[in-house]
């Protein structure tokens, strides 16, 4: 449709900013009071009718600022603009917990006419909309605007979105929406589902796009197209992830295309500045990881909670996202990535097994996951039936014959949790260190673990007896000290083909091979299959 088109036939739309609720799972929805009042100040000088202004949750099991709860209270000692209308959110999750999502209601909310809050909205995943009846009723006759979101919708089926719509049109609710969750959908998907939910709801369609793909924007624009007359933005795009739509850019074209009444100007003040030092201390954006999320319908959380904790390397990102798209990350656990992340960084490093002696005067090979080693799997396994070096894997599934590993070194918690029942499944002996151990379920078969302690302290490589400190979380250091732990003779690479110039797994590992060849009696390290890495080159095929 062209825009000359779209501007003469589409309704209007309403523009809803949810800033300072979504972007509030990078601050703990702990904005200051300053930003608060500069935000409020721009949203109703821009003329954005609904600001929904955070959540409402019964929540107090951590700390979160005011936004995470937005009490009619705290609204209340708020210069709330008179020409905005002003909401909240609620999960689902929270709603139908108890098994009566009314009673959850009137512990949350007033009736509307003593409250500052004219719309909530529900966010929910469609195992959880039929179990929201009595709450959607109970809003209803405390008199608020009631908007239900159905998130992850690429992951339903054209009949589950039916359903749901014809749902929503029985409770007589203001306007459906749905959620690209994962930020991986595109315009013909969007507007496929615009379509269906209008056919089944009969009223309002909202949409909510997320920026993983760098397509929020292109993605709202078509849910307008479509039909949608609501549409969600963020300033800036903060946001959960890696942020949303834009408020900005949203309002500029809904003005631009005669489709509603903004003033985008108004905004800059708050984007060039308030907005701006947020993102540099949070780094929200599109990135890499949040496209390989969103490619793979991979829960963006993960890589949030991965990025910002500093501790986990650009590989060990990588493969977290390799095993998540392989056996599944739709839904995040934060306590799963916590209880992983508890084995990081310990501050001494500690560990029961004596390595000394174990590979004495043997070749040591350790087998990467490359695409060359894979390429020449067949010859790589044909070197080791021929040479018998000690092989060592790094992954519980080997890039090789598993009857032809030795060993395994597996030190990185996450990626071990995800694997725990391929590591169950072993029958080789295991380098472990037992922090990461206690994290598994089921847990790792005893009569093979070693545990070979580990900590991490930038720029540095150190091997002892029972324990080593390695430059950052990964299997191949961990691998690598223990080799040299063990008096191996050589170590031998295959599958470590290396990357481009300039990208920062190159670096890392660079790092790795400069650090082992500063310890006291380490062996060679030798790349037998083709590699970009600064170690001694040589052939699976040499005599």
């Amino acid at each position: 449709m062209a825009i000359q088109d779209l501007q003469a036939t589409s309704p209007k739309v309403t523009l809803l900013d949810c800033t300072l609720r979504d972007g509030g799972y990078y601050n703990d929805w702990d904005y200051t009071p300053t930003l608060v009042n500069r935000y409020l100040q721009a949203m109703g000088a821009a003329r954005i009718p609904i600001v929904e202004i955070g959540f409402r949750t019964t929540e107090t099991g951590r700390y979160m600022g005011p936004t995470a709860y937005s009490t009619d209270r705290y609204l209340e000692s708020l210069d709330l603009p008179s020409n905005v209308a002003f909401g909240v959110m609620v999960n689902a999750k929270e709603l139908v917990a108890g098994g009566r999502s009314d009673k959850v209601v009137d512990q949350l909310f007033r009736a509307s006419d003593r409250s500052p809050v004219r719309m909530v909205r529900i966010a929910a995943n469609f195992s959880e909309v039929e179990a929201l009846t009595p709450g959607v009723a109970r809003l209803h006759d405390l008199g608020y605007r009631v908007g239900v979101n159905l998130m992850q919708i690429a992951s339903r089926t054209e009949d589950e979105i039916r359903r749901f719509a014809e749902l929503a049109r029985s409770w007589k609710i203001e306007v459906t929406y749905f959620a690209d969750s994962f930020g991986g959908m595109h315009p013909p998907q969007i507007a496929q589902i615009v379509q269906t939910l209008s056919d089944g709801f009969g009223g309002p369609i909202g949409c909510h796009t997320h920026d993983n793909m760098s397509m929020a924007l292109a993605n709202t624009l078509a849910a307008i197209e479509a039909g949608a007359t609501y549409v969600d933005a963020t300033v800036l795009g903060m946001g959960r992830g890696p942020g949303n739509a834009r408020t900005e850019y949203v309002a500029y074209e809904l003005n631009r295309r005669g489709l509603a009444e903004l003033d985008a100007v108004k905004l800059l003040p708050l984007v060039t500045g308030d907005f701006a030092d947020l993102q540099r201390e949070y780094g929200w954006g599109s990135n890499i990881y949040y496209f390989l999320s969103a490619a793979n319908n991979i829960h963006p959380t993960y890589i949030q909670e991965m990025t910002k904790d500093g501790r986990y390397a650009v590989q060990e990102i990588v493969g977290a996202l390799d095993e998540l798209s392989t056996k599944g990350g739709a839904s995040f656990s934060k306590e799963r990535l916590e209880s992983a992340s508890a084995a990081i960084g310990l501050d001494e490093p500690s560990g029961t097994y004596d390595a000394s002696g174990w590979c004495d005067g043997r070749d040591v090979m350790i087998v990467g996951p490359g695409p060359i080693g894979r390429l020449r799997r067949p010859d790589i396994e044909s070197y080791i039936r021929s040479h018998r070096p000690i092989v060592i894997a790094l992954n519980p599934v080997p890039p090789v014959d598993p009857t032809l590993v030795d060993a395994y070194a597996l030190a990185h918690p996450v990626r071990a949790v995800i694997d725990a029942d391929e590591i169950a499944a072993l029958d080789r002996p295991i380098f472990m260190p037992a922090s990461v151990q206690s994290k598994l379920d089921p847990p790792p078969p005893a009569e093979h673990t070693r545990d070979y302690g580990l900590a991490v302290a930038p720029s540095t490589l150190q091997v002892e007896p029972t324990a080593c400190v390695i430059p950052r979380i990964a299997s191949f250091p961990y691998a690598l000290a223990i080799a040299v732990a063990g008096g191996a003779h050589r170590v031998l690479l295959t599958g470590f083909d290396g990357f481009d110039h300039g990208d920062p797994r190159q670096t890392e590992m660079e790092e790795v091979f400069r650090l082992v060849s500063t310890v006291a009696d380490a062996p060679p390290v030798i790349a037998l299959t083709k590699s970009t890495y600064s170690v001694q080159q040589s052939s699976i095929y040499a005599v």
